[in-house]
């Protein structure tokens, strides 16, 4: 099993990352979340992983937090739940808002894109008592959940992952003035469209 990979970003699309590790290029899957925080080609990296096997394939998952891999096992954990759909929903929202969603119980109500109301209340019901140790974590910054928060919603309003990754600098260049989710969605929006 890989629990850790340490080495230089050799290349990165949305959603995937080549971590060269003494030559050895790993590919691994990770969520939006850790994608947008990784940085340039070329930057060394750290990823905490969760590896996949199944029947004659091996999957690599990374994240830059133990809280959201954590997360993650939690979520792979639910029936029904697989690697890509939880990588999905750690894509979709922040792992704040998915610990205070779940405890809460209004998990349902934050409408993520391949998770249905029944799949949503199943998720709920399996993990509301099984996340004390991530509900006393820390939060992570505004303007990283806010980015985050843009990103998924621009890609739920259709458009591609290459044209969000395109303008994600300006995004990020947005978000830091902007004073509140609408705010910055709205310029953003206007940003893609130019």
């Amino acid at each position: 099993m890989i629990y850790l990979l340490r080495g230089v970003i050799a290349c990165k699309e949305i959603g995937t990352v080549v971590v060269d590790v003494n030559g050895v290029g790993y590919g691994v899957t990770v969520p939006l979340s850790t994608y947008y925080d990784l940085g340039a080609v070329g930057k060394e990296v750290e990823l905490k992983i969760h590896t996949s096997l199944r029947e004659n394939n091996i999957e690599l998952f990374g994240f830059l937090t133990d809280a959201e891999k954590k997360l993650f096992e939690k979520l792979i954990g639910v029936s029904g739940i697989g690697p890509k759909a939880a990588t999905n929903v750690l894509s979709n929202i922040s792992v704040s808002e998915l610990v205070r969603s779940i405890v809460n119980g209004n998990l349902a109500q934050r409408k993520i894109r391949g998770i249905g109301t029944r799949t949503a209340t199943k998720i709920v019901n399996e993990l509301k008592d099984k996340l004390d140790d991530l509900a006393a974590g820390e939060e992570p910054s505004e303007s990283n959940t806010m980015l985050n928060d843009t990103l998924s919603a621009l890609l739920n309003l259709g458009y591609t992952r290459a044209e969000v990754e395109k303008k994600t600098p300006e995004i990020k260049k947005i978000i830091e003035v902007s004073s509140s989710i609408e705010d910055a969605l709205r310029d953003s929006l206007k940003a893609i469209r130019k």
